[in-house]
């Protein structure tokens, strides 16, 4: 269990600190101590850490309806290829979860959205929504123009919903490119959600960037108005499916950045600005860390942190946040396993060791 009045975060960014300086080491004890003490990880987990399976383990969280999960593995890759096959966006935002999805311009344009479909079962449940009342998250300002400007007596209804939600998508990320956490959306389907604060709260339990890497964590809070040397960033969409759920329609602000602070370290962060089912706000932060393999060759500790909070779901046979929690427990919905598949092979002798499960 994290240890009281420390935050699972703010040890960790900390023994990065402190890590990175001591790459003759295997397991650099400020790694160790951490993982033990803050993620309470015994030394079995430890050991089959350190062959390469990932650890996975969801975290206490403040309020009921976010979900906290923490995952780590190690990979046989140098950080810089590994941090650069991040920044191939079109190879690297393909998932075994995501069936859709679109990089937008600078500015936006109809091609970056010409891929994207309204799930069917939305289009016959969007024509009814109304706000508190709506089975699809959406502001009531959506609500009452789909209500109004389509033709929901035409034989196909889905493909003015389709151009709808496109024309609408490219807009939204104009404006929140603009504005920032100012434009995001506010949801109206169960009350009245501002996206902006569900991020901000998330933001907010994770105090370690404001502690060791406050440039980065200003710019996080304040974009558009900061400016960091050297970060690459892409605003996209996806389609992501878990089984028995329906697919997530969502937009996510991706950016990598390697800290001046933090030397042997580089951070990619992931804010969703938009999610069409079950989430009011999702933040990531990855964290890509130098280690040295027992081959003595160049590697890396991959640690992960997920942040996301939840509509207010009834429970029951209806418990959407159970099922996700239970996914989440998996190595592959966290994305440690598909990340080990995607750069082992290409970039370091093929292991031993067993996959993850």
């Amino acid at each position: 269990m994290p240890a009281p009045n420390r935050p699972a975060g703010v040890a960790l960014l900390g023994c990065i600190a402190a890590a990175a300086s001591l790459s003759g080491q295997q397991t650099p004890a400020q790694l160790v101590q951490f993982l033990r003490r803050s993620i309470g990880l015994d030394s079995m987990q430890l050991a089959v850490l350190e062959r390469g399976t990932a650890v996975v383990k969801v975290l206490d969280t403040k309020n009921k309806r976010d979900v906290a999960v923490f995952g780590v593995i190690t990979l046989d890759v140098p950080r810089q290829v590994y941090v650069g096959r991040v920044k191939d966006f079109p190879s690297s935002l393909r998932t075994p979860t995501r069936t859709r999805f679109g990089i937008f311009g600078d500015p936006p344009t109809a091609a970056d959205v010409q891929a994207l479909v309204v799930d069917n079962r939305d289009v016959s449940e969007v024509k009814d929504c109304h706000p508190d009342d709506c089975k699809i998250k959406l502001p009531a300002t959506e609500m009452k123009r789909l209500r109004e400007q389509i033709d929901w007596s035409a034989a196909d209804p889905s493909a003015q919903v389709n151009a709808y939600a496109r024309q609408r998508m490219l807009e939204y990320v104009a404006d929140y490119r603009a504005r920032g956490d100012t434009a995001m959306v506010v949801y109206d389907d169960r009350g009245n959600v501002r996206a902006s604060d569900a991020f901000a709260a998330l933001l907010g339990e994770s105090p370690y960037l404001y502690e060791y890497v406050p440039s980065f964590h200003h710019y996080l809070a304040t974009y558009p108005h900061g400016k960091l040397d050297d970060l690459s960033e892409v605003l996209f969409w996806s389609e992501d499916a878990l089984p028995r759920l329906k697919p997530i329609l969502s937009i996510t602000h991706l950016t990598v950045y390697a800290p001046p602070e933090l030397p042997g370290a580089t951070l990619v962060a992931a804010k969703q600005i938009y999610a069409d089912h079950y989430f009011e706000a999702g933040f990531d932060l990855t964290t890509v860390i130098d280690r040295v393999t027992p081959a003595a060759k160049r590697g890396i500790y991959l640690i992960l942190l997920r942040r996301l909070r939840f509509d207010d779901l009834p429970g029951g046979v209806f418990n959407i946040r159970g099922k996700v929690i239970g996914k989440l427990r998996e190595p592959e919905p966290t994305g440690l396993k598909s990340r080990r598949s995607r750069h082992i092979p290409s970039c370091a002798p093929t292991r031993t060791s067993p996959e993850p499960p």
